[in-house]
């Protein structure tokens, strides 16, 4: 026969045993997503890592699955991705994408436009009105249909944060780039904020999405697995405070 104090210290100890085993089953199987630093919406120096990653978390661990997230630069992002070694959390879709990603259900919306120095009057309609004027894009970034024209002049930059500076000392004209990325930069640097200013409206607003390589073995599953979990945020409202405790409240789909 046991001794209580004995029989006392096994239970308790087999209890701690299943409460690790429970919670090692919950946190489910390991994700790699791959990610830029680019905020407002995901930076390493934002609390979890950002909104966008916050969410990307919940959503999948709401099916069972672990977020494992990693920065990088955007060249390397798409190449880890294409390659199937990763998803690509952030990622726009084009018609080149479509071929090579699944992608999710949209999580939020980025507005495209331009940022310029306050006080300049520029009439930005067309792309005719364009052609004077020098503008500041990030290299190997989207441009909108606007901004196709051949006519156009560009002067390409690293960031978009590079392209404001720029603006500030006059050296272009405009800066193309996502409206909540240059306003989060403009809080970062007091004496650019005094300088410049957003143009509203926006000329496009892209959705943002999770995206696998066809050739990633699990890229139906996951995306699957990503959409239950952001329908479920969406519909108990955990989605929207995420959003708005980021500062991104008017970027819903």
């Amino acid at each position: 026969m046991s001794h209580p104090k004995f029989s006392g210290f096994f239970a308790h100890a087999a209890l701690l045993l299943w409460l690790g085993m429970g919670a090692a089953i919950a946190a489910g199987p390991p994700v790699d997503i791959c990610v830029g630093n680019f905020s407002p919406y995901n930076s390493p120096e934002l609390p979890q890592g950002g909104p966008v990653i916050q969410i990307a978390t919940e959503a999948l661990r709401r099916s069972g699955y672990e977020l494992k997230a990693e920065f990088m630069p955007w060249a390397r992002i798409l190449k880890d991705g294409s390659d199937g070694r990763c998803g690509i959390l952030g990622i726009w879709r084009n018609a080149e994408r479509e071929l090579m990603f699944d992608f999710s259900q949209p999580i939020l919306q980025q507005e495209l436009g331009f940022f310029a120095r306050k006080g300049a009057k520029h009439q930005l309609q067309t792309a005719q009105q364009l052609k004077s004027l020098l503008i500041g894009v990030e290299r190997g970034s989207y441009l909108p249909p606007i901004l196709s024209d051949k006519s156009l002049r560009f002067d390409p930059a690293g960031s978009l944060q590079k392209n404001l500076q720029k603006l500030a000392l006059g050296r272009i004209d405009l800066a193309f780039g996502a409206k909540e990325a240059g306003l989060a930069s403009l809080e970062r640097e007091p004496s650019l904020k005094a300088q410049v200013e957003w143009l509203s409206p926006g000329l496009e607003r892209k959705d943002t999405y999770l995206a696998f390589a066809k050739t990633h073995p699990q890229a139906s599953e996951l995306i699957a697995a990503f959409d239950k979990g952001l329908l479920s945020m969406k519909a108990d409202g955990s989605l929207q405070r995420i959003l708005k405790s980021g500062g991104l409240a008017n970027t819903l789909p």
